[in-house]
């Protein structure tokens, strides 16, 4: 297999998301806002025309608690959209499983929020024509302009299928999320900060094995981690198919290092089957050493420990060198999206876009982060000051309501945060500009046929890496399966797609 590094579309992938609009122009925007009250905001921001209030059913996600859509912040917001919110929130870890059932139903919500356009069960109903075509509804977006300045145009581009816009993308920045780690433990046994991935997993096992009766989990099986190990790099074979990553050289040797930490004694025996909040939890509750997830939970993170020792301390690192990369994760742009099903009349999606339209104008995303003054912050000194209310009332199920518009620090800062962990968490998160600035191409290349071909074959895949990983079976019997599967007729088709894909990306 030959490998070619994927250089030059992360540098116009980079060109593309920093263009544009700047944060200092969309800061100014939101200062500006700022200088004037929350009823002439409201005011402001209201759809010309459309006074009228409107009900809207929406299927999405939470990762934390559902919100309350009855609190001081919820009925704001809806009186800002004129919106009343019918809206059912999912658990994320089970999200995409029920959005497939719906789906697969045909009756649909009037809304619903996407954590991906490539699950095959989706793309199935846009090709069914459940969906509004943008492109349609709405033209080239001249009367949507929030939607079509405030969202990078890379955003709107990866987001096609087939050529056409059903999706309105959830805008996401370059720094986005990073490894979550316990900087306390490190300093108590006077272990640096780490800077490859071999000096944390070595601390790591320091730490466990110094606190025997914790009983420490000190990592879990995390795919970003895999970046250190190639996987930044574009694999082809003999046919000029682009090898999908789990069918590479590079994957196979990030399966046997993982091999070797889950026999250091530093994963959990169940770690194939944890979900996404069961490694959160564990993390914020004192039991597991390692996380990732977007920069900003940090805090919420040191806050929870610090209930369990006000010593603890909850940090973040943005890459590890390893063999071959870092683990450093760039933002793509966007991470999935919202859509608006066919079945509601015409009259209502473009109502529907107007108001998100209104939701992407900078200083009302920044009132959908921050809340209201004088309820969920005070302004002491020309600070905003959070406030208990802003903590209980305010977290981020309201983006997977709303789009939002972009903003280099989304995904950075937390707004019930004290300014001074704000700004430390900025310098943190600029450590990634450090390292290489590439990405993983399969965010944003597509196959028709792996989309039908990969679910036959993941559970099983799935098994035999698990197997390796925990040393159950030869690492021979892993690679035998990988070699198997990547000669199949199927996926080498899918891979001459993923190629086609990948230079069309690039023209």
């Amino acid at each position: 297999m030959r490998r070619r590094l994927v250089l030059p579309l992360t540098i116009f992938l980079f060109a593309a998301m920093v263009s544009g609009c700047t944060t200092a122009d969309r800061q100014r925007s939101v200062e500006k806002a700022g200088s004037r009250n929350d009823e002439d905001l409201l005011a402001a921001e209201r759809i010309p025309g459309q006074n009228e209030r409107f009900t809207l059913k929406a299927l999405s996600n939470t990762p934390l608690e559902t919100p309350d859509l009855n609190n001081r912040f919820w009925t704001r917001i809806q009186e800002m959209f004129q919106v009343k919110l019918q809206a059912e929130f999912i658990p994320l870890d089970d999200y995409d499983r029920r959005l497939r059932l719906v789906l697969s139903s045909g009756d649909l919500p009037e809304v619903m929020v996407l954590n991906t356009i490539d699950d095959s069960v989706f793309n199935k109903a846009v090709k069914q024509g459940l969906f509004w075509d943008l492109n349609e509804l709405a033209g080239n977006l001249s009367d949507f302009p929030n939607l079509k300045q405030n969202i990078s145009e890379t955003a709107w581009k990866y987001t096609k299928i087939e050529g056409r816009n059903y999706v309105i993308p959830r805008a996401r920045p370059l720094l986005d999320g990073g490894l979550h780690w316990r900087p306390d433990l490190f300093n108590k046994l006077g272990l640096p900060q780490p800077r490859t991935l071999d000096e944390y997993v070595n601390s790591l096992k320091k730490i466990v094995d110094a606190n025997p009766d914790k009983r420490y989990i000190g990592l879990h099986f995390e795919e970003a981690f895999f970046n250190a190990f190639g996987g930044f790099e574009t694999v082809y074979n003999n046919e000029g198919g682009l090898v999908y990553k789990y069918f590479t050289d590079s994957y196979t040797e990030f399966v046997k290092w993982y091999r070797h930490v889950y026999s250091m004694g530093l994963m959990s025996k169940e770690f194939a089957i944890l979900k996404g909040s069961d490694k959160e939890n564990m993390f914020r509750s004192d039991k597991a050493l390692t996380y990732f997830r977007n920069m900003y939970h940090s805090y919420t993170y040191e806050q929870e420990l610090k209930k369990i020792d006000p010593s603890y301390e909850a940090g973040v690192i943005t890459y590890l060198n390893g063999p071959k990369g870092h683990s450093g994760e760039y933002g793509m742009a966007f991470t999935g999206g919202f859509v608006i099903a066919r079945s509601v009349p015409k009259d209502k999606a473009l109502r529907i876009l107007h108001m998100y339209n209104q939701a992407a104008a900078p200083e009302v995303t920044d009132q959908l982060l921050r809340g209201f003054e004088g309820i969920h912050y005070n302004k002491v000194d020309g600070k905003r000051i959070p406030t208990e209310l802003a903590k209980k009332e305010i977290n981020n199920a309201v983006m997977q309501i709303f789009p939002n518009a972009d903003d280099e620090w989304q995904k950075v800062v937390n707004y019930t945060a004290p300014k001074e962990w704000n700004d430390k968490m900025k310098t943190v998160a600029q450590t990634l500009y450090e390292a290489e600035a590439k990405i993983d191409p399969f965010r944003v290349i597509r196959s028709e046929t792996w989309l039908k071909q990969w679910p036959k074959v993941q559970d099983d895949y799935i098994s035999i890496r698990t197997q390796a990983v925990m040393g159950l079976i030869p690492m021979e019997e892993y690679e035998d399966f990988v070699k198997k599967y990547r000669e199949k007729p199927e996926f080498k088709r899918a891979f001459k797609e993923f190629a086609d894909s990948f230079q069309l990306m690039m023209n």
